[in-house]
Parts: structure tokens; sequence; C-alpha cells
């Protein structure tokens, strides 16, 4: 496996990256759609074992085209590699399994990177240029997501989309070893990574920098981008971390004074509001109706109803044990947050607890682990917009110095 230069001609080896890529890009709009099928027919869990099998087989492969030279360490980086997957997968599980997928999609892209990078790369420097290479692919795929009604730009699923190419190109480099590789990355590599890192660099950076703010002017501004929907096509959101030990910790789009004024100031208004939208066939209009942009307030406290009362019904539905008490203690601490920093659009509707209520909550919780809440997780704390400007530009500005200098090296016939 790799032991040789691909078969094929190197414009075809970047065809079936392209033709891959291209196959996870157009299936976009479609995924909702399949995985609610999938759902339908066959549960949530296929997801996971779907992927857990295929990493088997995968693993299998890797095991037979490397026999005859195998050591402790290659067999162990590899079934190491395989388990590693597999239990992110299902980890997974427990909340969204589909996106287990993301490490079959994007394993296969790594190893389809990695041969048509071996048309000219022969270095231990081809392993990062195809993780680099997958991880802008993978944002590329986040874009189109924004772009398509329903989906969405999540910064985890670039995460989760560079760890899948990433742990590829560690199985291939210390479990596969590939005759082919060998020797620390020339200044030719070098400088390739350089341009591919700063691209990118830059790629991410411009995504972080497309704010709810900049895409309602440029969508109202710019001629064509008329389609784009400013209230829902949201890419990326700054906000704020809150909350302690005692009440649990979430993120929100609002200071902290700015969440207690709003609860008491709309306390009459958001009660009024939230039971007028109480059953679940209308979260969807309400969430169509206060958008975050449009009152992100009431929708963050929607939010967090939401989870609360949906892990109350998986605790109910779920047998007594860890799975059931862990349940209990997301309701319980969903419930503190929203007492805490909603209360006074909570206290009084028909979403309210009563003390006997919260205490049998609280008695069969599990409540050893501090608590952060997955409501606005996407949000971006510690740094803002100008600020993420100011450290993407100086990355950027060093990796094209650092190609630019290895190209001058390289023309130079100096060695490394």
């Amino acid at each position: 496996m790799s032991d040789h230069p691909p078969n094929e001609r190197e414009a075809l080896s970047w065809g079936y990256v392209v033709a891959w890529a291209a196959l996870t890009f157009v299936t976009v709009p479609y995924v909702r759609t399949g995985v609610g099928f999938v759902r339908a027919h066959w549960g949530s869990d296929v997801f996971t074992y779907a992927v857990a099998a295929c990493v088997l087989l995968a693993t299998g492969a890797a095991f037979y085209a490397t026999r005859g030279r195998w050591t402790v360490a290659s067999l162990l980086w590899l079934a190491g590699i395989a388990g590693l997957v597999i239990y992110l997968a299902f980890g997974l599980a427990q909340g969204s399994p589909e996106e287990a997928i993301h490490y079959v999609q994007y394993g296969v892209l790594s190893f389809l990177l990695f041969r048509a990078f071996s048309h000219r790369m022969r270095d231990y420097g081809i392993y990062p240029a195809a993780t680099v290479t997958g991880t802008l692919v993978g944002m590329i795929d986040e874009t189109i997501q924004w772009l398509v009604p329903g989906r969405y730009f999540d910064l985890r699923d670039v995460f989760l989309n560079f760890k899948a190419v990433a742990l590829v190109q560690i199985g291939l480099a210390v479990g596969v070893r590939p005759r082919l590789i060998s020797g620390g990355p020339g200044y030719a590599s070098l400088r390739r990574l350089c341009y591919l890192s700063a691209v990118t660099v830059a790629y991410l950076g411009l995504c972080l920098q497309n704010t709810p703010e900049r895409v309602a002017w440029y969508a109202a501004n710019l001629p064509g981008l008329g389609f784009i929907d400013a209230d829902r096509s949201i890419m990326v959101e700054y906000g704020y971390l809150h909350g302690d030990a005692a009440n649990g910790i979430f993120r929100s789009r609002l200071p902290v004074d700015a969440l207690r004024q709003a609860s008491i100031e709309r306390a009459q208004e958001g009660r009024r509001i939230l039971d007028l939208y109480r059953d679940r066939e209308l979260y969807q209009e309400f969430l169509a109706v206060y958008s975050p942009l449009a009152d992100p307030f009431l929708h963050e406290a929607r939010v967090h109803l939401v989870r609360r009362d949906s892990h109350m019904r998986r605790a109910a539905q779920a047998a007594p044990g860890d799975r059931q008490a862990r349940y209990f203690a997301t309701a319980y601490w969903e419930n503190r947050i929203l007492e805490a920093y909603f209360g006074g659009v909570v206290a009084g509707s028909s979403y309210q607890w009563s003390d006997a209520q919260a205490a049998q909550v609280k008695a069969a919780a599990d409540l050893s682990e501090p608590y952060h809440s997955a409501v606005s997780r996407h949000l971006i704390v510690g740094l803002g917009p100008a600020q993420m400007a100011v450290v993407f530009a100086g990355a950027v500005a060093l990796l094209v110095l650092g190609g630019v200098a290895c190209g001058r090296a390289f023309r130079r016939g100096a060695a490394p």
C-alpha cells in the first residue's frame, strides 16, 4: 500500500480528489433528508456502527497490505488509531451520531490526497501537506452548508474534518510507513506547505470575519447576494461566557447585565410569547420569528428550555442507571441557568418547575461533573472580530514569508 507511485497520471490522481470532494459538496442539500430516512427506518445507531465497520475494514486492509514488514510499533499504531476513531464515533452517538460519517468522508479524502501529493512529494512533508489541504476542503464544505437553507457552518465540524484527515495521515506515517516516503522535508516541500497553510489560515480567518452584521450588509448591498438570508445564514458569532459551578456554564450573545436586565424588563411580554409557542410543533416557527439576530434574549431562553425539556423526556424513557442520571443532570443544570439568567420570563409561565419537581430532578441527577451547556456553544468568546483579524493576518504574513524564504533557499540549492 503506497509503496510505489500511483500508476495513473498525476492529473488523474488529483481528479479523484476533486471528484470525491465534489461528491461531498453536491450531497449537502440532501443530507438532512437522507439522515431522516435512515433514522426512520433503521435508527440513529446505524451511523455509528457503519463508521465502525468502515474503520475496521480499512484497518484490516492496512494490516494486509503491510504484511511481511510488520513491527510491534506499526501494528499498535494502526490498532490504536482505529480504536480512537471508533471511540470518537461512539462519543458522537449521544448527540449527533450522523456526524461520525465525517470520519469516513474525510478519511477517504485524506488517503486520496496522499496519493495525489505522492507524485511530487516523497518526504515527510507530504503528511502535513495532505492534512492542511483536507482541512481547507472541509472548510469549503462548511461554507457550502452555510449557503444551503437549513444547513449551517460549524467550526466544530471543521475541527472534526481536520481530525479525520490528520488521523489517516498519522496512520499512514507511523502505521503503514510507505517505502515511497522517506526523509525530512526539503525546501521545496516546506515552501509548498507554507503556501498551502497560508491559504488555509487565510480562508479560516475570512470565515471568522463573516459575522451576521457583515452578512446583512453585503446581502443588502452587493448584487447577486440578495438570496442570502441574514437572519438564518449565520457563519460565525461572537459572544460571552457566563456562569459558575453553582449554576452551570453557558455561552450567550449578550453580556450578563443585559441578560438580567432583559429578564426583568421583558418578563410579562416574554412569558406571553413563550407560552404562545409552547407546543413542540411550533418550535421551528418560533425560531424563524425570534431568530438569534432578531431577538437573541428570547431565542436563547427558548433553546435552553428545549434542551431542558428534551432531556427530561429522555430521562423518562431511559432505564434507571448512569444514562438516566446524566439526562436528569442536563435538565437540572439547564433549569438552573434559566432561573439565574432568564428567570423573569420563565417564572409564572407554563414552563416553570415547582420546587418539588426541581428537588426530585436534583435527587435523581448525576451532578458530579461541571456542566457546560451545549446551547450556543458555537459562539466564539475571549476574542472579538478585530483581534481575530490581527492574529490571522499576522499568521498568514509569517507563512508567506516562510514560503518565500524556503523558495529562495531551494533555488540556491541549500540543504534544509
